[in-house]
């Protein structure tokens, strides 16, 4: 109660309070003291025209700095955006660098279809090659079965006709033929021929055995028909003694040779 008595009497005695800033908003917003001044002021008397024209050019001169303050500001604002122009400029050269390098990833699109088009071919054609090979190759295997096997029946056939003789010394035959055509006559007897061919005689492959027995000797008859009677003459008469030049005996035994 003491501090509104005090209040009041300040203000009956005349003594205003300190000056508060003024603003272009003043106008409509009030503060509780302008609307107790109003209150007090509508009870006392009217102020004098001087007063009255002194306000309104404090007010008018406000808001003519208020205004050219925001003028000053939107002229400011406006300088520092782009123009319409500009930013139509700006939206083209976007454009256009969008349009380029869209038109580059294109061409390294088609570029890259055309490699993989390539290798895909490129695939295909190694691809066809190798099942080409592959046949080729189950071919060529066929065909050296096939030869080893007809290789396996030559080397047969041709052994057919061999006689392995053992026991012959290797001393006072140097003529394989002479001795080997006295050998089967001995052992034909009265059916042998007159004459008997080989298509080839030989030793046994190899050096001279360190024990100093001799080597076998393979002979060949031109026809089966002969070969086939000394081979079961040989069966009726396993072992076979032949006078060397130097006067001793020795014995031989004969066996198919087929392989």
């Amino acid at each position: 109660m003491v501090r509104n008595k005090k209040h009041l009497a300040l203000e009956s005695a005349g003594v205003s309070s300190p000056r508060r800033c003024t603003g272009p908003m003043d106008d409509f917003i009030a503060t509780p003291s302008d609307l107790r001044g109003q209150q007090h002021a509508s009870k006392m008397a009217p102020a004098s025209p001087g007063s009255e024209s002194a306000g309104e050019s404090l007010v008018e001169d406000t808001q003519a700095s208020d205004l050219a303050r925001i003028r000053a500001e939107r002229t400011q604002i406006s300088t520092n955006m782009l123009s319409k122009t500009d930013t139509g400029s700006l939206v083209q050269e976007l454009r256009a660098a969008l349009r380029e390098e869209l038109a580059g990833l294109r061409s390294d699109l088609t570029a890259l279809e055309q490699r993989v088009d390539e290798m895909e071919s490129t695939a295909r054609g190694c691809e066809e090659q190798h099942r080409a090979t592959e046949v080729a190759v189950t071919r060529q295997g066929n065909m050296l079965l096939t030869m080893r096997r007809q290789v396996e029946d030559l080397e047969n056939r041709s052994r057919c006709n061999n006689i392995r003789v053992r026991g012959l010394p290797e001393s006072g035959t140097e003529s394989l033929h002479a001795t080997l055509t006295d050998l089967f006559r001995q052992l034909l007897g009265i059916q042998a021929p007159d004459t008997i061919h080989f298509d080839r005689a030989h030793r046994a492959l190899g050096p001279a055995r360190q024990d100093g027995s001799p080597r076998d000797v393979i002979c060949c008859i031109s026809t089966s028909g002969l070969r086939d009677k000394i081979m079961a003459a040989a069966r009726e008469l396993p072992s076979i003694r032949s006078e060397s030049e130097t006067g001793s005996s020795t014995k031989q035994s004969l066996h198919g040779e087929t392989r």
